[in-house]
C-alpha cells in the first residue's frame, strides 16, 4: 500500500515539477536580468557568452534546439541580433516563440533608444543601427524599469508565481536605486568629465552619469580607426583634457595604448561590458561597478 500511495504522490506531483517556463534570453546581460525577477522559477539559458560580441554570433544548431524548446525568449532587439536570431527562431520551428507571438519579447522596444539616427541609414555609416544604440543594459536606471517589463510578461505566462516576479523586480528597483545614489556620488568626486571608448557600446552609461565621449575610437561603428581618424583621437584627447580610454574586452587595446603615448595624460582601461564578459563580473551590478572603479582610478 506504501509503494501505491508513493507512485500516486510521484505521478500526481510530476506535472508540478515540469510546470516551470523554459526561458531564453539571446544575451548574458538579459539572462542576468532576468535570472534577478525569476530567481529559480523558471529553467534559464542563454545564446551569447558575455564574452562574444553580440553582434557576431554563429547561429548554431544546438542553439536552435534550446529555442525549439522555449516558452519564450527574451530579446535585446534594436538590431543587436539582426545577423543571427532570425535564423534560430525559424531553425527552432516553434510558433509559441514567432517574433509576432506571446513567447517573445523584445526589450528594445520597450525603451527610449538614444542615437536614432535621423533618415536613411546606409553601410557607408558603418554598423549603425536604425532604430538606436542596443547597448542599454548598461544604463541601471533602464535596467531596473526593464524588472518590471520582464515581471509583467513573465506573470502573463506564469500566473502562479506572478506574486514572486513581482515582488523580485520591486526589490530589484529598490537595490538600484541606492546604488545610483552611491555610483553617482563616486563618479562626481572623481572630477572626471570627458571619457574616451573604443566603440559605442557603453555610450548609455555614460549618458546617464551625465560623462560627455568627444570620440571613439572606432573611426565609425565596427569599422577600425584610419591613421588620419587615430590623429583625431589624440587631438582631442588633449584638447578635451580627457584622462580615460576605455576598451571593450573583446577588442585589443594596442590603438588605444599608442594614443595614449602621445597623449600621456590618459590612462588605458581595458573594461568587460557585459555579465561574465570578464571571471569577476557575475551580475550587471559588478559590470557597473567596474566602470565606476575605472573612472574612479584617474583622480
Amino acid at each position: 500500500m506504501k509503494f501505491i500511495l508513493l507512485y500516486l504522490f510521484i505521478f500526481a506531483a510530476a506535472p508540478w515539477a515540469q510546470a516551470k517556463l523554459n526561458v531564453v534570453t539571446t544575451t548574458a546581460d538579459i539572462a542576468a536580468l532576468v535570472s534577478v525577477v525569476t530567481g529559480d522559477q523558471v529553467n534559464l539559458s542563454q545564446i551569447a557568452k558575455g564574452s562574444q560580441d553580440p553582434h557576431y554570433i554563429e547561429a548554431k544548431p544546438s542553439f536552435m534546439v534550446k529555442m525549439r524548446d522555449a516558452d519564450l525568449v527574451i530579446a535585446n532587439g534594436l538590431s543587436l541580433e539582426v545577423g543571427w536570431l532570425p535564423t534560430l527562431l525559424k531553425g527552432a520551428r516553434n510558433p509559441k516563440i514567432s517574433v509576432a507571438s506571446k513567447g517573445y519579447m523584445d526589450l528594445g522596444s520597450l525603451i527610449t533608444p538614444i542615437e536614432k539616427p535621423m533618415g536613411s541609414v546606409t553601410r557607408a555609416m558603418g554598423d549603425v543601427h536604425p532604430d538606436g544604440n542596443p547597448h542599454f543594459t548598461l544604463d541601471p536606471i533602464r535596467r531596473s524599469e526593464l524588472a518590471f517589463k520582464i515581471a509583467d510578461k513573465l506573470s502573463d505566462l506564469d500566473n502562479t508565481n506572478k506574486e514572486v516576479y513581482q515582488a523580485n523586480a520591486k526589490k530589484y528597483h529598490e537595490t538600484i536605486t541606492k546604488k545610483m545614489a552611491d555610483w553617482t556620488a563616486r563618479i562626481k568626486a572623481s572630477g572626471v568629465k570627458t571619457v574616451v571608448t573604443y566603440h559605442p557600446s557603453m555610450n548609455y552609461f555614460m549618458d546617464r552619469f551625465e560623462l560627455k565621449v568627444p570620440i571613439h575610437l572606432e573611426a565609425k561603428p565596427g569599422i577600425p580607426p584610419s591613421a588620419q581618424h587615430i590623429l583625431s583621437v589624440i587631438n582631442t584627447v588633449k584638447r578635451e583634457n580627457t584622462k580615460l580610454i576605455l576598451v571593450d574586452s573583446f577588442f585589443d587595446t594596442k590603438i588605444a595604448e599608442r594614443i595614449a603615448k602621445e597623449a600621456p595624460t590618459a590612462k588605458v582601461v581595458s573594461i568587460g561590458i557585459a555579465v561574465d564578459s570578464l571571471p569577476q563580473l557575475k551580475s550587471l551590478e559588478d559590470v557597473t561597478e567596474q566602470l565606476v572603479k575605472a573612472i574612479e582610478s584617474v583622480k
